[in-house]
């Protein structure tokens, strides 16, 4: 088969050995399945399971219209929070007091990326990858980077990796020998930071259909984490959205919680906060009304992977509300007409994006 390029991926469970050599095999094997579960779910089109290796994930991409840098790095991010999410859950609802359930915290999560040139082979009914890409990504596994950087729960970028994502800020440079590759530079992303953030400054915001002024339902020909961008990218919301620009601010240069946005239609300027999200499932932001600048509203993207490869979006916009008095309200005349300019402009918008993306490649908004 012909070489292609892509992601490689391991997401390795740290303390493994330790954790399986020492307690009782019957709950330690239900309590890394379960681990590993979660590390599968979070992964999807366009990136691929490669194998499982008893303590790893390991998967890779193929698309060469794969979704940016960012998303790449949102999705090891998506993965070490459920991964903390389902670790978490097992510690607090077990009521066994067996040695695999009690020390379940012991375990921790790294990941490695690597950017390049594979070949797919198919063995029987196996398939597997190879090449000294291949080769790297696994001896990235192996390096001495939590010890050096003191960063435990960390996403490893070979410099190759962090090329194609297009250099994001905030990660720690390092480099190691390693054998047969000479010196390698390497970037290391801080994933219980990331958590840690999320947790202290989340807000949950979530409109609900039947809570909202304005509802609206679609279906797109893409994968969640490929609709995901048409949703934070900034260009791609210009294109979309029909604006004349939109900018990011953000804490690390890439879109996240509390990132504010700036967008400029013809008629009109919106700036809007990223307000709460989960990954690929769903995004929530807070507008604030060009109309009357002391009001502001939610709004709600909830994205469902369907079987055949498609995505299913429901768009919700929320009542006006003034932030500085929250418990004011409401503002029927405000709502009406505010949520009425939403219809008529937000309407042929999400009918447009469906039968692009359907009669288009990806590549058409790359």
């Amino acid at each position: 088969m012909p070489a292609k390029n892509g992601y490689l991926l391991i997401a390795d469970l740290s303390g493994y050995t330790a954790y399986l050599t020492s307690t009782e095999l019957e709950h330690a094997s239900g309590v890394i399945k379960g681990l590993l579960d979660v590390l599968v779910s979070r992964l999807g089109d366009p990136t691929h399971l490669w194998r499982l290796e008893g303590d790893a994930v390991l998967a890779y991409t193929t698309d060469p219209n794969f979704p940016d840098g960012n998303t790449f790095l949102t999705i090891c991010e998506d993965m070490y929070n459920g991964f903390r999410e389902r670790r978490l859950n097992m510690h607090a609802n077990s009521t066994c007091e067996c040695r695999a359930c009690a020390q379940v915290l012991d375990l921790d999560l790294k990941i490695f990326v690597h950017h390049g040139e594979f070949e797919e082979m198919e063995i029987g009914p196996m398939r597997d990858i190879s090449g000294t890409d291949a080769i790297l990504v696994h001896r990235l596994a192996k390096t001495k980077v939590r010890e050096s950087t003191g960063i435990k729960s960390c996403a490893v970028i070979s410099q190759a990796a962090f090329d194609e994502m297009k250099a994001p800020k905030g990660l720690v440079p390092y480099s190691e020998s390693i054998e047969h590759f000479g010196k390698v530079k390497m970037h290391v992303h801080d994933l219980d930071a990331v958590w840690q953030k999320l947790h202290a400054e989340r807000e949950r915001v979530f409109s609900r259909a039947e809570e909202g002024l304005w509802t609206h339902e679609f279906e797109v020909n893409l994968p969640p984490s490929v609709m995901w961008e048409f949703l934070v990218t900034p260009a791609l919301r210009r294109q979309w959205q029909d604006m004349i620009d939109v900018t990011v601010s953000a804490d690390i240069d890439r879109p996240a919680l509390g990132a504010q946005y700036h967008c400029v239609h013809k008629l009109a300027e919106f700036t809007s906060w990223v307000v709460d999200w989960e990954p690929f499932q769903y995004l929530s932001n807070r507008f604030l009304n060009a109309l009357h600048p002391h009001l502001s509203h939610y709004e709600t993207y909830v994205l469902t992977a369907n079987e055949d490869g498609t995505t299913s979006v429901r768009y919700t916009m929320g009542p006006m509300f003034d932030p500085e008095t929250p418990d004011s309200g409401p503002f029927p005349s405000e709502d009406t007409e505010l949520s009425t300019i939403y219809r008529d402009c937000m309407t042929p918008w999400f009918v447009d994006l469906s039968k692009k993306i359907a009669s288009e490649s990806r590549g058409a908004y790359s």
